[in-house]
């Protein structure tokens, strides 16, 4: 478990090394039962490695910007793809109703 938590653990709550990773334990289950399984192997990451939980949790926020910048731009591609869809069939409609109109 993560090096810099379990001595946390054991100078400020007390706890002994077997106490310390079962609380660190008990903790990251309690965080996945909160989740979506895909992201359990990111939690055992975070609480596994030896870099810093804020440098962890600084990766986690970069990743998750970079995913919703990602999704923003796609879904405005996809959006613009949509409208300029809508704006054909539109015209389209516009002109079989006037070609229509003009039958009568």
């Amino acid at each position: 478990m993560e090096n810099n938590l379990l001595e946390q653990l054991k100078a400020k709550a007390g706890l002994s090394e077997e106490q310390a990773l079962k609380a660190v334990q008990t903790i990251a289950d309690f965080i996945k039962s909160k989740v979506p399984p895909m992201m359990h192997g990111m939690i055992d990451n975070f609480l596994t490695e030896e870099e810093s939980i804020m440098d962890k949790m600084k990766d986690i926020a970069d990743t998750a910007k970079d995913n919703v910048e990602d999704f923003a731009k796609d879904a405005g591609e996809k959006m613009s793809e949509f409208g300029a869809k809508a704006q054909d069939a539109t015209k389209d409609a516009l002109d079989k109703l006037k070609g229509f109109m003009k039958k009568d």
